[in-house]
C-alpha cells in the first residue's frame, strides 16, 4: 500500500493541492473532468519558486455563488462523474467543514455565507477528489506535517485545524498561508499529523502558490 505525505511548510490552499496532484501525473484527468462537470477550463503552468519546480493552477472561475449554489454544483458533479463512496464522502465532508466553521465563527449570517461562496472553491474540492482518487489516496495512509498558517490566518481556518486537532504553527510571513479550503481539504483527506520520513524512494509533486516569498511557496506531496 502506498503512503501519502503532505508537507505544508508554506501552508496549503486548494489550488496548491491541485498543483501538487497535477505534478504527480493526473493533470489531464483533472482538467477534462472539471470541464465536463463544471464547464470550467483550468490549466497548469510550470513555474520556478525560489529554485523549486512546481505546477501552478490557472483558470478563471472567480465567480461568487451562494452555499446553496455550491451544493448544487457539487451534487451535479458527483452525478456526472460517477464518484464512488470515498469521493462522495470527501467532497461533502470538505464542503460541510467549510460551511460549519464559518457558521461557528460568524453565526448563521447568510449574508456572510453568501460572500464566502466561490466557484473556485467548488473547482478545488471536485478537482482534489478526482486527483486523489486517480493516485489511490483514498485506499492509502495519508499523513500531513504540521501546517504553516502565516501571521494572518482566517479565524475559520484556525477553527478547522483546532477542532480536528491538526497541529499548525505561525510562520513569520504577513500573509494568509493556509486558506479555508486548503485546511478543509487537508483535514478530510489526511488521517492526522505525523512525522515525514526522510528515507526511502518516493515520488514528489509540488503545487505552487500564487504569491512569491523569500522561501519556495510550494506544497509538497510525496508518495512512498
Amino acid at each position: 500500500m502506498a503512503r501519502f505525505f503532505f508537507i505544508p511548510e508554506m501552508g496549503c490552499s486548494g489550488d496548491m493541492v491541485l498543483g501538487a496532484l497535477a505534478d504527480l501525473g493526473v493533470e489531464e484527468e483533472m482538467r477534462s473532468s472539471i470541464k465536463l462537470a463544471l464547464g470550467v477550463d483550468v490549466s497548469f503552468k510550470d513555474v520556478n519558486k525560489n529554485g523549486v519546480r512546481a505546477k501552478i493552477l490557472e483558470g478563471d472561475a472567480d465567480e461568487k455563488c451562494s452555499p446553496q449554489k455550491m451544493a448544487e454544483m457539487i451534487r451535479s458533479s458527483v452525478d456526472i462523474l460517477g464518484f464512488d463512496d470515498e469521493q462522495c464522502d470527501f467532497v461533502w465532508n470538505t464542503f460541510e467543514t467549510i460551511i460549519g466553521a464559518e457558521r461557528r465563527i460568524h453565526g448563521f449570517d447568510e449574508v456572510h455565507l453568501s460572500e464566502i461562496g466561490n466557484m473556485n472553491t467548488v473547482v478545488d474540492i471536485i478537482g482534489s477528489a478526482i486527483g486523489l482518487a486517480a493516485l489511490g489516496a483514498f485506499e492509502s495512509d495519508v499523513i500531513t506535517a504540521p501546517l504553516a498558517v502565516g501571521k494572518k490566518p482566517a479565524p475559520a481556518t484556525i477553527e478547522i485545524l483546532k477542532s480536528r486537532k491538526f497541529s499548525f504553527y505561525t510562520k513569520d510571513i504577513e500573509h494568509e498561508l493556509c486558506t479555508l479550503t486548503g485546511a478543509s481539504i487537508m483535514v478530510n483527506i489526511a488521517d492526522g499529523v505525523g512525522k515525514i520520513p526522510h528515507i526511502g524512494v518516493y515520488k514528489e509533486g509540488c503545487g505552487g502558490g500564487k504569491k512569491n516569498f523569500q522561501f519556495p511557496n510550494v506544497l509538497r506531496l510525496r508518495i512512498l
